[in-house]
């Protein structure tokens, strides 16, 4: 799968469960089924597997390389070593600025609002597809006491 922009995909959870309460009293929803047919939907949340992650860019992305590229054009026109140094690192600071990486990675447990995403069929397989910005949390997996 090609993943694109700031967008996630995630195979849901399907199974036939109710919502459960963590310890921390957030109700989750380990289907998206159980979501809809649950206690209440409208605060329960799913789960599911990132099975692909775009590439998100900054709005100004294109903006930002091209005065990073003027600015180390500038610097080698002749400038003092301190000069050209300083135009060098502005540039570089530039590119970093606007550079993102997405939060997740394919294969982890994520948390999601009912309501989020887009579902879509792919290969007679459900899936979510939805913006970085409305994964919830990401689900660490736990240790096993006796093997620490």
């Amino acid at each position: 799968w090609r993943v694109l922009g700031s967008r996630v995909l995630i195979r849901p959870a399907v199974q036939a469960n109710a919502p459960e309460v963590l310890e921390s009293g957030l109700l989750v929803a380990p289907s998206l089924a159980s979501a809809v047919s649950g206690e209440d939907p409208t605060v329960s949340v799913c789960r599911g597997e990132v099975i692909a992650v775009g590439h998100p860019r900054h709005p100004l992305h294109q903006e930002a390389v091209a005065l990073a590229v003027r600015l180390d054009r500038y610097a080698t026109n002749g400038h003092s070593d301190t000069h050209a140094e300083t135009l060098h690192d502005g540039a570089s600071l530039l590119r970093d600025l606007v550079r993102m990486v997405p939060s997740v990675s394919p294969g982890e447990d994520v948390l999601f609002s009912h309501d989020a995403g887009q579902q879509i069929t792919l290969d007679d397989d459900t899936y979510l597809l939805l913006r970085d910005e409305e994964l919830l949390a990401v689900i660490e997996p736990t240790k096993d006491k006796n093997h620490d």
